[in-house]
């Protein structure tokens, strides 16, 4: 019977899971025939309009070698035409005067799969969000690294549908480390709301200042927080913290946990 209701349960977090990508795809596309209309508001034919056209050709210019400026390296050799103009338009990351004076750019310490995916977004503004957690997770490490906001804040977005209680740690971790706030965010509520059922076993791999911030944002006793979850040191951080008032800091009592006990 318990069998059959986490079945369920499985089925229909799939189908949650399905119509939220269904959802973020359609706002992202909403979103994109907005801009362009409001780009090209001037111009009583938006179909044909300049902006319109103008992004449907940068679209197909996608690895194409016409008007080809630049070769994009990639991992195992592979190669990418691109047009540094398009680059340009993207990412101040790439607006600096060294690529006027380069022919090819350097990407092959990058997945071949997350860098062609990264360059097709840069043309087409399309990605595809139902990949696993771990091809968004290094295609938002590289958009991070290129500063490329708009495919950081689509990857963010799709990672949520992936957090669960099991690893929502481990991606509030990683959403820390990339920046991702929005990512950081969710996993934090859902922290939260979940606080009791975690165990020390589930912090043993954050670093100990994120997490001495996590138990002095989500806990009124930090210090005993960090004393059950046998992380000495969060402990050692939490004594510097308090070295003024130390008597009294290590002589607080948690009430809460001294009911639990009795």
């Amino acid at each position: 019977m318990a069998d059959n209701e986490i079945s369920k349960l499985q089925n229909h977090l799939s189908l949650l899971r399905e119509e939220y990508v269904k959802l973020q795809n359609r706002f992202s596309d909403l979103e994109r025939r907005y801009q362009v209309a409001t780009a090209g508001s001037g111009d009583s034919d938006n179909e044909g309009s300049f902006v319109t056209r103008l992004l449907k050709i940068i679209a197909d210019l996608y690895d194409k070698e016409q008007y080809s400026d630049l070769r994009v390296q990639l991992e195992g050799g592979h190669q990418v035409h691109a047009h540094k103009f398009v680059l340009l338009a993207r990412s101040d990351e790439w607006a600096s005067s060294d690529l006027a004076h380069v022919s090819e750019l350097d990407m092959s310490d990058i997945k071949l799969e997350v860098a062609r995916a990264l360059l097709r977004w840069v043309y087409t503004d399309e990605i595809n969000i139902k990949a696993e957690d771990t091809f968004l997770l290094e295609l938002l490490r590289a958009a991070t690294r290129f500063r490329l906001e708009a495919l950081r804040k689509r990857c963010e977005n799709g990672l949520i549908s992936f957090v669960n209680m099991k690893n929502c740690i481990q991606f509030y971790q990683t959403a820390e480390e990339m920046g991702a706030e929005v990512l950081k965010k969710h996993c934090s509520e859902l922290i939260s709301n979940h606080w009791n059922e975690f165990t020390s076993e589930d912090f043993q791999t954050m670093p100990a200042p994120l997490l001495y911030g996590m138990f002095k944002a989500k806990t009124e006793f930090p210090l005993h927080t960090a004393i059950r979850a046998h992380r000495e040191d969060v402990v050692f951080l939490y004594l510097i913290e308090f070295d003024s008032q130390l008597q009294s800091k290590v002589n607080e009592v948690d009430n809460k946990q001294v009911a639990d006990y009795t």
